[in-house]
């Protein structure tokens, strides 16, 4: 080998050694910016406020019944406390849940009484308000048959949970919570049942 073969080898040595320490040092460019960036996990909140629309579609005497309005939501622990508003502002009617059992309180009548708080609301509202599987829903979990709870996808998706249809049509993005959900499902006493839900960003006493 001559001399100037020797001198292009070494120089090819070098230069190679220089850019493979110039790469090992710069960032990686192919990361994508989920990776560089993930979203925060998403804890279910045993306490926690909630207010919103609510729109309710179903029908009584195979007339088509709709009642819009607005709700109020303060869930701690077991306990609940839900307050439902006219249009207007009006309060329409107060649930509250506890370990004592569930009671309805509407303007003009006497306060009812129920161990089953899902049955009281159907028979007393003539219209099914899922209690038990909102409790869940209203921030993005469902229910699984050991008990455990799943965070849904912050995405437009429809699931099937406790006999509902439920689509999640949109969410908060500054909280990874749901801002709109509709439910539906067919009843006998009440035929088709629609609930439209927009949730105002949850706040955490």
């Amino acid at each position: 080998m001559n001399r100037y073969s020797r001198i292009f080898m070494l120089l090819t040595g070098l230069s190679g050694a220089l850019l493979s320490s110039a790469c090992s040092s710069l960032p990686n460019a192919n990361v994508s910016s989920t990776e560089q960036a993930p979203k925060a996990t998403r804890n279910y909140q045993e306490t926690i406020h909630l207010n919103g629309k609510i729109s309710v579609r179903y029908e009584h005497n195979n007339k088509p019944q709709n009642l819009p309005g607005s709700f109020e939501w303060e869930q701690t622990g077991n306990s609940l406390q839900i307050t439902l508003f006219s249009p207007v502002g009006q309060t329409i009617a107060k649930i509250t849940q506890n370990e004592r059992g569930a009671l309805l309180e509407q303007e003009g009548k006497m306060p009812q009484q129920a161990d089953n708080l899902d049955q009281l609301l159907a028979d007393a509202l003539r219209w099914p308000l899922p209690v038990s599987g909102m409790r869940d829903w209203l921030q993005g979990f469902v229910r699984q048959p050991d008990g455990s709870r799943t965070a849904l996808t912050a995405s437009d998706q429809t699931i099937i949970s406790d006999g509902w249809n439920i689509r999640y049509a949109s969410w908060h993005e500054s909280t990874n919570s749901p801002k709109r959900i509709d439910l539906n499902r067919y009843t006998t006493s009440a035929g088709e049942v629609t609930l439209n839900i927009f949730i105002e960003a949850p706040q955490n006493p």
